[in-house]
């Protein structure tokens, strides 16, 4: 039997884990987009501030793949899935077969159309790829401007301020998807932020970004202010990454529409962690969690489920959609 798992993050190696377990001479390959081996992406805040160093950031559920025979991919960003066929198509040109298939690919951010240019001053937070470039910009005094509407924005002003840079939050409006911070809790956790120095900008778009010379950007807000920068962080709210499911046949609504085994519509394909839209059996909506416990629970049953007949399934959903940020969110950010 072969496995495949599109995702590298903890719901893809929880479900490689899960499936090793129950398969103990299954083919197992997790093929990943990302350059670097596991990391624990909650803590890449922490290292851009400096708090943590990049040691730190080993995910330690990635360091025994090689001794259970569980092969990791770096490099490999799916294209296309062809379930008639059963293989999956890369961005590099090779191609892949499976018995089962999991897709855990996670979410990526929403870039607006200005953010969108190919500028070296435009970063988004999500890899530590980013993450990298990000601390290196904040070592550099000066002015960042952060760009987004919830918990990633409110880390990014966190940290940046920590790390000294002069903060300007260009706050759009409140997220459409996954669970926004709202009312008291919002309020408090924003007079926190804001008593760290950082500059709220409410309701403020960006109108264009234009590189001012080598070292610094010029944003134009959507009021007609220019602001002069070494970055604009991107810190917007994710969606499922789910483009090259397109043709293929698997549903997907905001994310990839999964049952309560974390099975789609093609009975040999699931879906786990972020990318995954679990819908309730009871009200019929549809959710998307963005948390790394709920995807390294999800990651396990979906993995158990291809290896086991699909025998698990979800009876209280509240198990595996966690809230992102927590209680702790506030104390973060004093």
């Amino acid at each position: 039997m072969r496995y495949l798992i599109l995702g590298g993050g903890p719901a893809g190696i929880a479900a490689a884990k899960a499936v090793r377990k129950r398969e103990k001479d299954a083919a197992i390959v997790i093929a990943t987009e990302e350059s670097a081996s596991p990391y624990l992406r909650p803590l890449l805040p922490d290292f851009i501030s400096g708090d943590t160093d990049l040691s730190a950031l080993a995910d330690p559920q990635g360091e025994d793949l090689g001794p259970k025979e569980i092969e990791y991919r770096k490099g490999k960003r799916a294209r296309k899935v062809y379930p008639g066929g059963s293989r999956v198509i890369f961005e590099d040109g090779t191609e892949e077969g499976y018995d089962f298939l999991l897709v855990a690919t996670g979410g990526k951010p929403i870039l607006p159309v200005p953010l969108k240019k190919p500028l070296g001053s435009i970063l988004p937070f999500d890899s530590l790829d980013d993450a990298r470039r990000i601390r290196d910009r904040a070592n550099r005094p000066g002015v960042s401007v952060v760009y987004g509407p919830g918990y990633l924005a409110i880390e990014a002003c966190r940290v940046l301020r920590k790390a000294g840079q002069d903060v300007i939050w260009l706050k759009p409006g409140q997220p459409r998807f996954g669970n926004p911070i709202a009312g008291e809790f919002e309020a408090s956790v924003i007079n926190e932020i804001q008593n760290r120095g950082v500059l709220l900008k409410d309701g403020t778009d960006i109108a264009s970004v234009a590189e001012a010379d080598g070292e610094t950007a010029l944003v134009c807000t959507s009021s007609g202010e220019e602001i002069r920068c070494g970055m604009v962080v991107v810190a917007t709210e994710r969606l499922p990454s789910t483009q090259f499911l397109e043709g293929s046949g698997v549903k997907v609504g905001t994310g990839v529409i999964v049952d309560d085994y974390l099975r789609t519509f093609i009975g040999n394909i699931y879906a786990a962690g972020d990318c995954a839209e679990l819908v309730d059996r009871t009200s019929g909506r549809s959710r998307i969690n963005f948390g790394w416990r709920s995807a390294i629970k999800q990651g396990q049953l979906a993995g158990e489920n291809m290896a086991g007949g699909g025998k698990l399934f979800i009876r209280k959903q509240e198990d595996y959609l966690w809230l992102l940020f927590g209680t702790s969110l506030l104390d973060r950010s004093k």
